[in-house]
């Protein structure tokens, strides 16, 4: 996903993308949920949705790892979220992601939002992958 360049005067920490991080060719999904959309008071606005995040594990570690009769479950995860409009997202099924193995090798590297304990506000910290996912259809018409 091309993303156009931030003025390091005029920036937002969401979408800073980070470039220098090894992430993995492809990664296996071991959970999925899918995130509301948020009216302005805060309360989720129901049947709508964000975002899809996931629970993922590098699929080429997770293989060694079954091939030499070890439990990839124990494996640390990464976060890998589905971006793109909400019609587009509502279409995923969770169920079908689960055990699923996705390519990431178009997937950006970027800051993730850790929510607070207890109410407190939750900053940055550490990376997550970001997938858009409106850009697949208008792939796949271009190769036609």
């Amino acid at each position: 996903m091309q993303k156009s360049k931030m003025k390091l005067t005029a920036f937002k920490l969401s979408e800073a993308v980070i470039e220098n991080v090894e992430k993995p060719k492809a990664v296996l999904v071991e959970s999925a949920s899918k995130s509301p959309r948020y009216a302005e008071d805060g309360t989720p606005i129901l049947d709508s949705c964000s975002k899809i995040t996931m629970q993922c594990v590098d699929l080429s570690v997770a293989k060694a790892i079954e091939k030499l009769g070890a439990d990839a479950s124990a494996l640390k995860t990464v976060t890998l979220e589905f971006q793109g409009t909400e019609q587009n997202l509502k279409e995923i099924s969770l169920e079908e992601l689960l055990g699923s193995e996705l390519d990431v090798t178009d997937a950006d590297v970027m800051l993730q939002w850790q929510q607070g304990r207890n109410g407190s506000r939750g900053g940055w910290q550490g990376l997550k992958l970001v997938l858009e996912i409106d850009g697949e259809d208008e792939k796949a018409e271009n190769k036609k």
